[in-house]
């Protein structure tokens, strides 16, 4: 059995207890002598104020604002939760003294999505209120300057380049690759009444895969388009759509008869298994670094080895789990948002490392760079560095307030209160 790490976390959001003191004896001469030196030291000490800890920060933002850090600034955007209220605001900030220095306003009636990176450039993503496609602009992150614009949702390929998916009914949507310099399109690709579904490798989508209801599967270079392969699965129960279309890893996974779902080998698309999945709403299948697991909106993790689909283990512990490298990131329930985490050995499911109580933060942007917080007493917030690799739990500061959201620039800490506001934090290295 694996051994369990304990970092020694702090007890119910507060500082542990102190250890017991040891036994008194009378001191010797040199112990004397040293208390007579720190008593001077400390009176020396007593007549100078000592220094504070540098203040934050703070720059504007609504309740709920998203915001990025990218080419050394500081970008904040209008949430999806401010739509109504303006909600199409994108400002650019000098960090890490906050200094404004540009600000981008979407058409009338758009709202943000989300941002990103694409080729060094900022990338936001918006959408017309009630209707009409997902729009993208990249922009310059340091003049907030305009680059190009182009109707889809974006996804970032392995090789640095973007991908554009715009879905429509009856199966007339489109898939496209773009020039993330220029914005030119490159190629494109009618997308099937079942969508598109993508391989990826650890930087991105590497390969495009189409299925059709008559169960014709294409598989598309992301780079090129250019068709790699192509054959055939059985189609959908009822010729219209198929229930479940996932592509994990190296396989192609559709829904075969009720309440199973079977692999294909995605070069060959040849049947490897099939399994029986639960009739419940929220199944889904996700890569579990090297193994495939099997969660529901109910809870808990069934592992299985992807060459077999044999089940390697089961552990209805875990409310969440995400990969990360080589390992495994398991949380249970904790106090309120804050879960406990481990890092799991996704051959065994064992923890092999104890990080603590925590909620995280900035996981989508850079899991290498993961950010927990975590209440104390007094109305402060301790911030962590978890290092899944290492599975250590290091403490980055103790900041006073509430914060919802951190991002780390390397030198300063960016965190949103929940009322709204953002405040930099210079903490260093």
């Amino acid at each position: 059995m694996s051994p369990v790490i304990e970092l020694g976390e702090m007890r119910h959001g507060e500082e542990a207890d102190e250890p017991a003191p040891a036994p008194a004896r009378p001191p010797g001469r040199v112990a004397r002598v040293v208390a007579a030196g720190c008593l001077a030291l400390l009176t020396l000490a007593g007549a100078t104020p000592p220094a504070r800890p540098p203040a934050g920060i703070r720059v504007p933002a609504p309740q709920g604002a998203i915001f990025l850090v990218v080419a050394g600034r500081l970008v904040v955007a209008d949430g999806p939760g401010t739509v109504g209220q303006g909600g199409r605001v994108v400002t650019g900030h000098r960090l890490p003294g906050g200094e404004p220095l540009w600000r981008f306003i979407l058409p009338a009636g758009d709202h943000v999505l989300g941002l990103g990176t694409v080729a060094g450039g900022l990338l936001v993503t918006s959408s017309p209120a009630g209707a009409g496609d997902t729009i993208s602009t990249l922009l310059d992150p340091a003049t907030g300057a305009v680059r190009w614009r182009q109707s889809g949702y974006p996804v970032s390929t392995g090789s640095g380049g973007v991908l554009f998916e715009t879905p429509r009914a009856a199966g007339t949507g489109t898939v496209l690759a773009v020039d993330p310099v220029s914005g030119a399109v490159r190629w494109s690709l009618p997308l099937p009444s079942n969508g598109v579904a993508y391989r990826t490798g650890d930087r991105g989508v590497t390969q495009i895969v189409l299925v059709t209801p008559d169960g014709r599967v294409e598989v598309h270079d992301a780079d090129s388009g250019a068709l790699v392969h192509a054959g055939r699965v059985p189609p959908a129960a009822d010729r219209v759509s198929y229930r479940f279309t996932q592509v994990v890893a190296d396989l192609l996974l559709v829904d075969g008869a009720p309440g199973t779902v079977t692999a294909y080998g995605l070069d060959r698309l040849d049947r490897r298994w099939n399994v029986p999945v639960e009739p419940r709403a929220g199944v889904w299948f996700v890569e579990c670094a090297g193994m495939l697991c099997i969660r529901d909106q109910v809870g808990g993790v069934r592992a299985l080895d992807p060459a077999t689909g044999q089940p390697r283990w089961v552990d209805d512990q875990w409310v969440g789990m995400a990969p990360v490298g080589g390992r495994l990131l398991g949380a249970e329930p904790g106090v309120g948002l804050e879960l406990e985490l481990s890092v799991l050995d996704p051959a065994t499911g064992r923890a092999v490392a104890r990080l603590g109580r925590w909620r995280t933060t900035g996981f989508e942007s850079d899991p290498t760079r993961l950010l927990g917080l975590r209440r104390l007493t007094g109305d402060r917030t301790l911030v962590g560095a978890l290092d899944v690799a290492a599975g250590e739990a290091r403490n980055r500061a103790v900041l006073p307030g509430s914060w919802d959201e951190c991002a780390d620039s390397g030198t300063a800490l960016v965190c949103l209160r929940p009322s709204g506001g953002l405040t930099i934090w210079p903490v260093g290295r």
